[in-house]
C-alpha cells in the first residue's frame, strides 16, 4: 500500500486513528515528534488533533506559538483540559492551530489529574478507562489523533493507551532513553494482556543526541537487538539547532534551516504512514 492509498484509508475510517507517543523517561524528544509529525500530517491534508496530556504543556506552548505567528494574534485558552474532564465534555476544547491541525491544550492544572482520578473512580477498570469515553466523540471528527503523554505518570499513560490504535516510542540516543523504551514496551504488553487491547507498536523513532558520537550508533544497534531491526525507524532524526528554536518561536517554514527539519519530518511521517499501511494490509488479509 503506497502512501496516497494509506492516506485515503485513514481518511475513510469512521473513527480517528489514534497514536500515543511516549517513553518512560523524559527528555527523549516525544513532544517534538508529536507536534512535528502532526504539522506534517496536516500539511498532507490529514485532519489531525494533538491532545496534550502532559501537565508541562510543552506541545501546547509550541503549537500556540505556531498559531500566533501565523495569525499575528494572541489567543487565550478559555477552558482547560482538566476542567473539560471534570465537566465530562472535551468537545469544545480543540483550538484550531492551522488548516487540518487542532490542539487540545494542556495547562498546569492537569497535574491534578491523578488526584481527581482516584477520587472519582471505584475500581481499576474505571481508573484506566476515565478518558476513553471523553475522547470517543472527538474520534468522529478527525482522521488522526496524536496523544503526547508525560514520562512519569502511569495513570495518564494507561488511560491514553486504552483507546489508542498504535504506540510510537521516542528514543533519544542515551542509556536512560533505551531503558525507558524497554519499560514502556513492558507497560504496553501488560495492558494488552490485561484488557485484550488491539494496540500495536508502530515503531521506535530514534533521535540522535550527538551524530558525531559513536555511542549514538551503539544505542541504536542495542535498540535493534532488543526490539528487532524491523521495529526501529530507518529515518533517524539528527540533531538540528532549528528544532530547539521551534519551542521559542513556533513552527516556521521560512528558510533552509526550517526546511531541513520539515523535510526530515516528512520522511519520518512517510515512514510512519507506510508502517500503518502494513498493519492495514495485514488486518484486511485476515
Amino acid at each position: 500500500m503506497d502512501i496516497p492509498d494509506v492516506v485515503k484509508a485513514i481518511q475513510s475510517r469512521d473513527e480517528a486513528l489514534t497514536i500515543v507517543i511516549g517513553n518512560q523517561k523524559g527528555g527523549v524528544g516525544k513532544t517534538t515528534n508529536t507536534y512535528l509529525i502532526a504539522y506534517t500530517l496536516a500539511k498532507m491534508g490529514i485532519h489531525t488533533l494533538v491532545a496534550d496530556l502532559d501537565p508541562q504543556a510543552n506541545a501546547t506552548k509550541t503549537l500556540m506559538l505556531t498559531k500566533s505567528q501565523q495569525e499575528d494574534t494572541v489567543y487565550s485558552i478559555k477552558k482547560t483540559l482538566m476542567v473539560g474532564i471534570q465537566e465530562k465534555d472535551l468537545t469544545d476544547l480543540p483550538v484550531k492551530i492551522m488548516d487540518n491541525l487542532d490542539l487540545i491544550p494542556s495547562y498546569i492544572d492537569f497535574q491534578d489529574f491523578t488526584k481527581y482520578l482516584y477520587q472519582n473512580t471505584n475500581n481499576e477498570y474505571e481508573e484506566t478507562h476515565l478518558l476513553e469515553p471523553l475522547f470517543n466523540p472527538l474520534k468522529k471528527k478527525y482522521d488522526v489523533i496524536l496523544l503526547d503523554v508525560p514520562p512519569f505518570s502511569i495513570e495518564i499513560t494507561r488511560n491514553a493507551v486504552i483507546f489508542s490504535d498504535f504506540a510510537l516510542i521516542s528514543l533519544q540516543t542515551h542509556d536512560d532513553s533505551l531503558s525507558g523504551a524497554e519499560e514502556y514496551v513492558n507497560t504496553l504488553s501488560k495492558l494488552q494482556q490485561e484488557y485484550q487491547l488491539d494496540i500495536e507498536i508502530i515503531g521506535i523513532l530514534p533521535m540522535l543526541h550527538d551524530a558525531r558520537n559513536g555511542v549514538d550508533q551503539t544505542i541504536i544497534q542495542s535498540a535493534k537487538d532488543e526490539f528487532g531491526e524491523e521495529n526501529v525507524f530507518t529515518n533517524i532524526v539528527t540533531q538540528m539547532a532549528r528544532i530547539k528554536r521551534f519551542p521559542i518561536n513556533g513552527i516556521t517554514d521560512k528558510d533552509r534551516f526550517d526546511k531541513r527539519v520539515l523535510d526530515k519530518y516528512q520522511q519520518v511521517t512517510d515512514e510512519l504512514l507506510s508502517r500503518i499501511g502494513l498493519f492495514i494490509d495485514d488486518k484486511e488479509a485476515k
